[in-house]
């Protein structure tokens, strides 16, 4: 991937492309260490259930979101959403700074930072289908993975570097960032979209929300799609649950003199899914253009399955780093792909809708996947892998009967 890719975009996508790279920045170097954080000052139990809250409350914020993308209009979201972040994070910093100091403030303004992130992403990601053609939207969400990875990676960082001994001075930092991003949102990005049916507007929000809904979970297609989607990507949370605990239980070894054991094998998967991801992107862009593009969807789901199969039975390390590298390749394929028939399938006028169900059936993918755990007490590490390979299987048929009779067009 490089600047000329980008260059080539709607004005629109550029800039919301930034403000998302800053957003995930800030996004990684805070909310992987806020456990921590509340836990040191607030015990187990209460930052289980604050992070608990946490979540439950931003799935239903998302859903307001969307509806309200659609309602009013994607800028108007956005820059309302916008304002919320800049105020919490200015909030934030003042709660952790050297003259004062409130893990109680702290936990609201990060509840607020956490539920207006997810309010804003069904119009930010409406506002990128309007500004797309469906020839250039491939293109579009593969430059976007690859960049939401990069801020994934940077971010990790620089929470690492700075969340422990200089909060103060990172959550400043970030406040300074959002002021920005609001003045870009504000001042550069144009909204074409206009709503349909202005006068159902006079409707109860609560009404209006709940007859959006029920029309997109009648879409039989678009929740097939996310229901598929829901299995597929089930796969990948395991990483983090079943696979990390089977690693260290299994894996006790050395190479080269260097002992490996399960947390420093599930490391070694991170990194190579990190590097492949940030420097293969484009490479496995390039040589995969010429083919069909539901040849390309197919076959990274196929080898996303296989790899992540192999991760839940094998005990050699050659076999878990290819499998990870097999798993990864996989999913640089079909993701942008998937984001296209998502794009492609949502009514125009319902967009915001369409996006946030897909968001929440990606959250669902989470949690089926924290259940793996739960099953593995039950069977072996190679029972383990035929499920994954059911339970992938499952979503890949549900991808092609989603799309058996749909067609993208490609730059």
């Amino acid at each position: 991937m490089n600047l000329s890719v980008f260059k080539q975009f709607h004005l629109n996508i550029k800039i919301r492309m930034i403000v998302s790279f800053i957003s995930d920045i800030a996004e990684m170097s805070i909310f992987p260490f806020m456990a921590i954080y509340f836990s040191s000052n607030l015990g187990a139990a209460w930052a289980g259930a604050i992070l608990t809250l946490t979540t439950i409350v931003s799935i239903i914020f998302g859903m307001y979101g969307g509806f309200f993308a659609d309602r009013f209009g994607r800028k108007k979201v956005m820059v309302a959403g916008s304002i919320m972040q800049t105020s919490s994070f200015i909030m934030i910093a003042f709660a952790n700074s050297p003259w004062f100091e409130s893990v109680w403030l702290t936990f609201v303004m990060f509840f607020l930072l956490s539920i207006t992130s997810r309010f804003i992403d069904p119009a930010s990601e409406a506002l990128l289908i309007d500004a797309s053609s469906e020839e250039e939207q491939p293109l579009m969400y593969r430059f976007i993975y690859w960049s939401a990875n990069l801020a994934f990676s940077i971010g990790i960082i620089v929470g690492a570097l700075f969340f422990q001994e200089h909060k103060f001075e990172l959550f400043l930092g970030f406040a300074i960032l959002s002021i920005f991003t609001f003045l870009l949102t504000l001042g550069w990005i144009h909204d074409d979209y206009v709503p349909k049916n202005k006068e159902k507007k006079r409707n109860g929000v609560f009404s209006g929300l709940l007859s959006s809904y029920i029309k997109v979970l009648r879409d039989t297609r678009f929740m097939i799609l996310c229901i598929s989607t829901l299995l597929v990507l089930s796969l990948e949370s395991q990483l983090y649950g079943f696979i990390a605990v089977r690693l260290s239980e299994d894996i006790h070894t050395s190479v080269f003199g260097i002992i490996i054991d399960g947390p420093r094998m599930l490391s070694i998967l991170i990194i190579t899914n990190t590097i492949i991801v940030l420097f293969a992107s484009g490479i496995l862009g390039k040589m995969t253009h010429k083919f069909n593009i539901k040849t390309v969807l197919f076959a990274g789901l196929f080898l996303y399955v296989a790899g992540y199969s192999f991760l839940a039975w094998s005990k050699l390390i050659i076999v878990l780093t290819i499998g990870i590298a097999v798993a990864t390749i996989g999913e640089v394929l079909f993701q942008p792909i998937r984001s296209t028939y998502v794009a492609q399938l949502a009514d125009k006028y319902a967009r915001g809708s369409y996006i946030a169900v897909s968001g929440l059936s990606m959250d669902a993918g989470q949690i089926l996947g924290s259940l793996g755990l739960m099953v593995s007490a039950l069977l072996s590490n190679t029972l383990m892998a035929g499920l994954f390979l059911f339970i992938g299987g499952l979503g890949i048929l549900g991808f092609f009967w989603a799309i058996r009779d749909s067609s993208l067009k490609t730059k």
